[in-house]
Protein backbone atom coordinates (compact mmCIF):
# COMPACT_ATOMS: atom_id res chain seq x y z
CA UNK A 1 0.00 0.00 0.00
CA UNK A 2 2.89 2.14 0.62
CA UNK A 3 4.60 1.62 -2.77
CA UNK A 4 0.92 2.66 -3.96
CA UNK A 5 0.27 5.83 -1.90
CA UNK A 6 3.72 7.12 -3.26
CA UNK A 7 2.84 6.59 -6.53
CA UNK A 8 -0.20 8.51 -6.44
CA UNK A 9 1.56 11.57 -4.78
CA UNK A 10 4.83 10.97 -7.35
CA UNK A 11 5.60 13.00 -9.98
CA UNK A 12 5.65 9.98 -12.43
CA UNK A 13 2.06 10.05 -11.60
CA UNK A 14 0.92 13.69 -11.12
CA UNK A 15 3.27 15.27 -14.24
CA UNK A 16 3.73 12.33 -16.40
CA UNK A 17 0.67 10.45 -16.75
CA UNK A 18 -0.61 12.03 -20.23
CA UNK A 19 -3.78 11.93 -21.64
CA UNK A 20 -3.01 11.99 -25.21
CA UNK A 21 -6.74 12.43 -26.59
CA UNK A 22 -6.50 15.83 -24.39
CA UNK A 23 -2.79 16.68 -24.90
CA UNK A 24 -2.82 16.37 -28.80
CA UNK A 25 -4.82 20.38 -28.91
CA UNK A 26 -1.34 21.61 -27.32
CA UNK A 27 0.52 23.84 -29.20
CA UNK A 28 3.49 21.95 -28.39
CA UNK A 29 2.27 18.44 -29.15
CA UNK A 30 0.79 19.84 -32.47
CA UNK A 31 3.79 21.69 -33.33
CA UNK A 32 5.77 18.00 -32.54
CA UNK A 33 3.46 16.34 -34.50
CA UNK A 34 4.07 18.46 -37.53
CA UNK A 35 7.51 18.36 -37.36
CA UNK A 36 7.98 14.58 -37.07
CA UNK A 37 5.28 14.22 -39.96
CA UNK A 38 7.16 16.70 -42.42
CA UNK A 39 9.90 13.80 -42.21
CA UNK A 40 8.09 10.58 -41.35
CA UNK A 41 4.79 8.71 -41.31
CA UNK A 42 2.92 8.04 -38.19
CA UNK A 43 3.33 4.41 -38.64
CA UNK A 44 7.19 4.87 -39.03
CA UNK A 45 7.07 6.70 -35.54
CA UNK A 46 5.43 3.83 -34.13
CA UNK A 47 8.58 1.65 -35.69
CA UNK A 48 10.97 4.34 -34.58
CA UNK A 49 9.78 3.88 -30.86
CA UNK A 50 9.99 0.05 -31.11
CA UNK A 51 13.66 0.40 -32.44
CA UNK A 52 15.12 2.85 -30.15
CA UNK A 53 13.67 0.79 -26.69
CA UNK A 54 15.36 -2.16 -28.22
CA UNK A 55 18.45 0.92 -29.35
CA UNK A 56 18.68 1.35 -25.36
CA UNK A 57 18.18 -2.28 -24.60
CA UNK A 58 21.74 -3.37 -26.63
CA UNK A 59 23.63 0.25 -25.67
CA UNK A 60 23.31 -1.12 -21.61
CA UNK A 61 23.98 -4.75 -22.59
CA UNK A 62 27.02 -3.40 -24.61
CA UNK A 63 30.26 -4.66 -23.34
CA UNK A 64 31.52 -1.44 -22.66
CA UNK A 65 28.33 -0.57 -20.55
CA UNK A 66 26.44 -3.45 -18.57
CA UNK A 67 24.08 -1.91 -17.09
CA UNK A 68 21.09 -3.40 -14.90
CA UNK A 69 17.63 -4.01 -16.80
CA UNK A 70 16.11 -1.09 -14.19
CA UNK A 71 18.55 1.75 -15.74
CA UNK A 72 17.59 0.30 -19.23
CA UNK A 73 14.13 0.50 -18.72
CA UNK A 74 14.26 4.06 -16.98
CA UNK A 75 16.11 5.13 -19.35
CA UNK A 76 13.87 4.08 -21.91
CA UNK A 77 10.95 5.92 -19.67
CA UNK A 78 12.77 9.37 -20.15
CA UNK A 79 13.49 8.89 -23.71
CA UNK A 80 9.68 8.69 -24.06
CA UNK A 81 9.40 11.68 -22.09
CA UNK A 82 11.58 13.32 -24.30
CA UNK A 83 9.59 12.73 -27.36
CA UNK A 84 6.82 13.18 -25.73
CA UNK A 85 6.83 17.10 -26.81
CA UNK A 86 10.32 17.31 -28.73
CA UNK A 87 10.28 16.08 -32.57
CA UNK A 88 12.92 13.73 -33.68
CA UNK A 89 13.53 16.05 -36.46
CA UNK A 90 15.36 18.22 -34.15
CA UNK A 91 17.38 15.80 -31.72
CA UNK A 92 18.99 12.73 -33.21
CA UNK A 93 17.28 9.69 -30.59
CA UNK A 94 20.12 7.65 -30.65
CA UNK A 95 22.56 10.79 -29.20
CA UNK A 96 18.97 11.59 -26.31
CA UNK A 97 19.13 7.40 -25.86
CA UNK A 98 22.44 7.15 -24.83
CA UNK A 99 22.14 10.52 -22.97
CA UNK A 100 19.13 9.01 -21.33
CA UNK A 101 21.01 5.94 -19.82
CA UNK A 102 23.68 7.86 -18.67
CA UNK A 103 21.39 9.79 -16.61
CA UNK A 104 19.30 7.00 -15.68
CA UNK A 105 22.28 5.10 -14.14
CA UNK A 106 22.71 7.80 -11.72
CA UNK A 107 19.08 8.35 -10.72
CA UNK A 108 19.22 4.48 -10.31
CA UNK A 109 22.36 4.98 -8.23
CA UNK A 110 24.51 2.39 -10.20
CA UNK A 111 26.71 5.57 -12.46
CA UNK A 112 28.19 4.70 -15.47
CA UNK A 113 30.93 6.58 -17.35
CA UNK A 114 30.13 8.52 -20.03
CA UNK A 115 33.01 7.70 -21.93
CA UNK A 116 32.04 4.16 -22.16
CA UNK A 117 28.46 4.94 -23.02
CA UNK A 118 29.98 7.58 -25.82
CA UNK A 119 32.13 4.22 -26.95
CA UNK A 120 29.00 2.07 -27.17
CA UNK A 121 26.94 4.92 -29.07
CA UNK A 122 29.91 4.93 -31.26
CA UNK A 123 29.88 1.35 -31.32
CA UNK A 124 26.41 0.46 -32.56
CA UNK A 125 25.25 3.68 -34.39
CA UNK A 126 26.86 5.09 -37.43
CA UNK A 127 24.27 7.52 -37.52
CA UNK A 128 25.39 8.57 -34.03
CA UNK A 129 29.11 9.06 -35.45
CA UNK A 130 29.70 12.47 -34.53
CA UNK A 131 28.38 12.79 -31.08
CA UNK A 132 30.96 12.30 -28.25
CA UNK A 133 31.09 11.96 -24.74
CA UNK A 134 30.95 15.63 -24.17
CA UNK A 135 27.66 15.72 -26.25
CA UNK A 136 26.11 13.29 -23.82
CA UNK A 137 27.42 15.16 -20.46
CA UNK A 138 26.44 18.48 -21.82
CA UNK A 139 23.20 16.83 -22.90
CA UNK A 140 22.36 15.96 -19.65
CA UNK A 141 21.07 18.91 -18.37
CA UNK A 142 18.89 19.62 -21.00
CA UNK A 143 17.10 16.10 -20.75
CA UNK A 144 16.79 16.95 -16.84
CA UNK A 145 15.04 20.28 -17.91
CA UNK A 146 13.00 18.50 -20.57
CA UNK A 147 11.65 15.70 -18.07
CA UNK A 148 10.48 18.90 -15.60
CA UNK A 149 13.23 17.61 -13.83
CA UNK A 150 10.95 14.60 -12.55
CA UNK A 151 13.32 11.68 -12.58
CA UNK A 152 11.74 9.22 -10.20
CA UNK A 153 10.31 6.36 -12.15
CA UNK A 154 8.05 3.86 -11.00
CA UNK A 155 8.28 0.59 -12.82
CA UNK A 156 5.99 -2.42 -13.29
CA UNK A 157 8.60 -4.97 -11.95
CA UNK A 158 7.71 -4.34 -7.88
CA UNK A 159 3.95 -4.71 -8.32
CA UNK A 160 4.13 -7.96 -10.71
CA UNK A 161 6.17 -9.45 -8.06
CA UNK A 162 4.03 -8.31 -5.29
CA UNK A 163 0.74 -9.62 -6.80
CA UNK A 164 2.34 -13.04 -8.33
CA UNK A 165 3.58 -13.60 -5.07
CA UNK A 166 0.18 -12.81 -2.85
CA UNK A 167 -1.58 -15.03 -6.20
CA UNK A 168 0.73 -17.52 -5.56
CA UNK A 169 1.05 -17.30 -9.95
CA UNK A 170 4.66 -17.38 -9.87
CA UNK A 171 4.54 -20.28 -12.57
CA UNK A 172 4.26 -17.06 -15.01
CA UNK A 173 7.06 -14.68 -13.40
CA UNK A 174 9.33 -15.09 -16.59
CA UNK A 175 7.01 -14.77 -18.83
CA UNK A 176 5.08 -11.72 -17.57
CA UNK A 177 8.95 -10.18 -16.82
CA UNK A 178 9.49 -10.63 -20.84
CA UNK A 179 6.17 -8.68 -21.36
CA UNK A 180 7.24 -5.66 -19.13
CA UNK A 181 10.40 -5.64 -20.61
CA UNK A 182 8.67 -5.21 -24.22
CA UNK A 183 6.14 -2.91 -22.96
CA UNK A 184 8.47 -0.14 -22.97
CA UNK A 185 8.85 -0.22 -26.95
CA UNK A 186 5.64 1.51 -26.38
CA UNK A 187 4.33 4.70 -24.89
CA UNK A 188 2.20 3.05 -22.19
CA UNK A 189 4.27 4.20 -19.70
CA UNK A 190 2.51 7.55 -20.40
CA UNK A 191 -0.65 6.64 -20.09
CA UNK A 192 -0.93 3.82 -17.50
CA UNK A 193 0.08 3.23 -13.56
CA UNK A 194 2.42 0.96 -13.46
CA UNK A 195 0.34 -2.01 -11.47
CA UNK A 196 -2.09 -1.57 -14.26
CA UNK A 197 0.56 -3.02 -16.85
CA UNK A 198 2.30 -5.55 -14.68
CA UNK A 199 -1.74 -6.89 -14.17
CA UNK A 200 -1.87 -6.68 -18.21
CA UNK A 201 1.58 -8.45 -18.31
CA UNK A 202 0.05 -11.30 -16.38
CA UNK A 203 -3.31 -11.93 -17.76
CA UNK A 204 -1.29 -12.42 -21.05
CA UNK A 205 1.48 -14.40 -19.55
CA UNK A 206 -1.18 -16.94 -17.83
CA UNK A 207 -2.81 -17.35 -21.60
CA UNK A 208 0.55 -18.01 -22.82
CA UNK A 209 1.52 -20.32 -20.08
CA UNK A 210 -1.31 -22.58 -20.01
CA UNK A 211 -2.53 -20.83 -16.47
CA UNK A 212 -5.54 -19.40 -17.61
CA UNK A 213 -7.79 -20.39 -15.01
CA UNK A 214 -6.26 -19.47 -12.15
CA UNK A 215 -4.87 -15.86 -13.55
CA UNK A 216 -8.73 -15.65 -14.51
CA UNK A 217 -10.22 -16.49 -11.38
CA UNK A 218 -7.45 -13.84 -9.73
CA UNK A 219 -8.18 -11.09 -11.96
CA UNK A 220 -12.07 -11.62 -11.51
CA UNK A 221 -12.30 -12.89 -7.93
CA UNK A 222 -9.87 -11.57 -5.51
CA UNK A 223 -8.37 -7.74 -7.62
CA UNK A 224 -10.68 -5.29 -6.15
CA UNK A 225 -11.01 -2.81 -9.32
CA UNK A 226 -13.13 -0.10 -10.56
CA UNK A 227 -14.41 -0.42 -13.85
CA UNK A 228 -12.13 2.25 -15.51
CA UNK A 229 -8.95 0.22 -14.33
CA UNK A 230 -10.36 -3.04 -15.65
CA UNK A 231 -10.63 -1.48 -18.84
CA UNK A 232 -7.07 0.33 -18.90
CA UNK A 233 -6.27 -3.57 -18.00
CA UNK A 234 -7.91 -4.44 -21.35
CA UNK A 235 -6.59 -1.32 -23.86
CA UNK A 236 -2.84 -2.40 -22.21
CA UNK A 237 -3.34 -6.12 -23.27
CA UNK A 238 -4.67 -4.91 -26.81
CA UNK A 239 -1.62 -2.77 -27.15
CA UNK A 240 0.75 -5.20 -26.32
CA UNK A 241 -0.64 -7.55 -28.11
CA UNK A 242 -0.96 -5.52 -31.46
CA UNK A 243 2.47 -4.60 -30.88
CA UNK A 244 3.78 -8.12 -31.12
CA UNK A 245 1.37 -8.76 -34.14
CA UNK A 246 2.80 -5.66 -36.05
CA UNK A 247 5.93 -4.97 -34.79
CA UNK A 248 8.33 -7.72 -33.13
CA UNK A 249 9.94 -8.56 -36.65
CA UNK A 250 11.21 -5.24 -37.88
CA UNK A 251 13.36 -6.18 -40.68
CA UNK A 252 17.12 -3.97 -40.23
CA UNK A 253 16.68 -2.83 -43.97
CA UNK A 254 13.33 -1.80 -42.28
CA UNK A 255 15.45 0.39 -39.62
CA UNK A 256 17.86 1.40 -41.82
CA UNK A 257 15.84 3.33 -43.98
CA UNK A 258 13.61 4.74 -40.78
CA UNK A 259 17.21 6.39 -39.56
CA UNK A 260 18.33 7.66 -42.97
CA UNK A 261 15.33 9.64 -43.23
CA UNK A 262 16.53 11.52 -39.28
CA UNK A 263 18.25 15.23 -39.70
CA UNK A 264 21.58 15.16 -37.85
CA UNK A 265 20.99 17.96 -36.06
CA UNK A 266 23.48 19.92 -33.13
CA UNK A 267 23.96 18.10 -30.45
CA UNK A 268 21.81 18.98 -27.39
CA UNK A 269 23.97 20.73 -25.11
CA UNK A 270 24.10 23.62 -27.45
CA UNK A 271 23.01 26.86 -26.65
CA UNK A 272 19.49 25.74 -28.13
CA UNK A 273 17.52 28.04 -30.16
CA UNK A 274 13.98 27.20 -30.73
CA UNK A 275 13.00 25.09 -33.45
CA UNK A 276 12.17 27.30 -36.85
CA UNK A 277 8.80 26.65 -37.74
CA UNK A 278 7.60 23.88 -39.74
Amino acid sequence: ARMSANFWLSSHCQEWLRNPDEDKHSATHTQKMERNRSILTDEEVKKLRVHLAMFISNLGKHNQVRCRQRVIATATVYLARFYYNNSYRDFHPHLIAATALYLASKVEESPLQPNKVAAALKDISRWAGKYGVNDIVDGEYFLMEELKFALIVFHPYRPLQQYLSDAGLEGVISAAWYLINDSYRLDLCLQYPPHIIAIAAINIAGTYREQFAAVNSWFTERLNFNPEHRQQVKEVEEALLEMYEDYSHLEPDEIHELLEKLPNPAPVGMEMAPPPNV
